[in-house]
């Protein structure tokens, strides 16, 4: 019985069993949420894996789980009314879930799973009781796993799956905070985390945690824990004081980041007699020299809807009516045009596209700055193909534009089809 002992010092989980076998995903379930608290009538199994820790205190009557332990496509959180929830499921271990008598519903944008109640004839999601947790949940016998964090970033959190396990790299608390707790005394407490570009999330923290009167660390690092929702807005969770890892130096002082829709992207090139001289070259219309601080250039390869590769142009300057080249190899560009390129993105860069990518060009605050094609088509036989040939901006642009226009755009390729030039270059 999980319930008989209720102390802190166990090393191992009282118990396991592996008596159920799973018949839905979590993917699965959320899929089937229907914007109300619905009770749960089918006998459905399902499974996921711990990522969540209340051993520090920053959590209380619930647990996290994810539908994979490094890859996940759903994440729950999971309310139960039991203290020390990781005596029995402790991180990286794989539960099963009898859902027949839960209910599922959804809070601030973050799916739960467990009793109901009602506030106002309005049904909400609340915790299951003790003495109902072992009727809904195994702890199976598997060993624990190692979570592995998924490493996502503050300029690009649009479409992040909220409760699931993620790091952040290269950020840092505000110099505003220095010398800050944690957390206020008995109170949740927000803390803003940044990064060198000025996007931000925020850390929450319980007043009752261990860790909650630790003072903030000074430096820059990662932070690791439950990515949730609040709204449109994204917070972290962190089970312990050590997810949270400070051991460089703060972003540098210098230029702030600037935005500009000057800065276009002028001419993509495949040479169809010599692919290792591909490159892309930007030009800025206007009238001052752009830092390109938090600047980047993606590429969405074929018709991919996710991020193929990204290069960061931090370290480049674009001056007045200037231009500058990314080169795939720059060795090569500089044996076939004489010259040396700017910057080399490398092999499979969004510098080393064959025709048929998308890319897009990104400013410090992530929004699309310029983007030539169309993400998610592949530009095969399209009117955005440059396959064996190149795509040149026409003379008379003078912005970015977010949105593909073929009218803007010269394409040389080797088809010839959807108004472009059948002229390999």
């Amino acid at each position: 019985c999980m319930a008989c002992n209720r102390g802190n010092n166990y090393e191992k989980p009282m118990f396991c069993l592996d008596s159920w076998s799973p018949n839905i995903a979590l993917n699965e379930l959320q899929l089937l949420y229907q914007d109300e608290t619905t009770s749960i009538e089918e006998d459905w199994i399902t499974e996921g894996w711990v990522i969540s820790s209340d051993q520090e205190g920053n959590f209380f009557g619930s647990i996290y789980i994810q539908d994979h332990p490094s890859i996940p496509s759903a994440g729950f959180e999971l309310l139960i009314d039991l203290p020390d929830t990781h005596l029995f499921f402790p991180p990286g271990r794989r539960v099963l879930i009898r859902l027949k008598g839960l209910h599922i519903g959804k809070s601030r944008g973050n799916f739960q799973l467990g009793s109901v109640y009602s506030f106002f004839d309005q049904q909400n999601v609340g915790r299951l009781p003790a003495n109902k947790v072992e009727e809904h949940i195994q702890l199976t016998c598997e060993e624990s796993t190692s979570n592995v964090p998924r490493a996502i970033h503050l300029n690009k959190l649009e479409g992040e799956k909220a409760g699931t396990y993620i790091e952040i790299d290269s950020v840092q608390f505000p110099e505003e905070l220095r010398g800050h707790p944690f957390a206020e005394p008995e109170e949740e407490t927000s803390r803003q985390l940044e990064d060198c570009y000025g996007n931000t999330i925020e850390l929450l923290n319980s007043g009752y945690a261990d860790f909650a009167t630790s003072i903030l660390p000074e430096g820059s690092g990662r932070v690791r824990g439950i990515l949730t929702r609040d709204g449109d807005a994204f917070n972290i969770l962190i089970s312990k004081r050590l997810d949270v890892q400070f051991s460089s130096e703060r972003c540098p002082s210098g230029p702030d980041p600037v935005s500009s829709n000057s800065v276009i992207i002028s001419e993509i090139a495949d040479p169809d007699n010599n692919n290792e001289a591909r490159f892309v070259e930007l030009y800025n219309t206007g009238e001052e020299e752009l830092p390109l601080l938090g600047w980047k250039l993606e590429r969405y390869t074929n018709d991919n809807l996710n991020l193929s590769s990204v290069i960061d142009l931090s370290e480049l300057s674009i001056k007045a009516k200037g231009t500058i080249v990314i080169a795939s190899n720059a060795v090569v560009f500089e044996e076939v045009f004489g010259f040396t390129p700017q910057l080399e993105g490398g092999k499979n860069s969004a510098a080393d596209s064959n025709g048929d990518d998308n890319l897009v060009l990104r400013d410090p605050f992530g929004l699309a700055s310029d983007v030539f094609g169309r993400i998610g088509e592949d530009g095969s036989n399209t009117d955005h193909e440059f396959e064996d040939g190149k795509a040149e901006r026409q003379s008379g642009i003078t912005q970015g534009n977010p949105i593909y226009n073929p009218t803007e755009w010269t394409l040389y390729n080797d088809t010839g089809l959807a108004g472009t030039i059948n002229l390999p270059q």
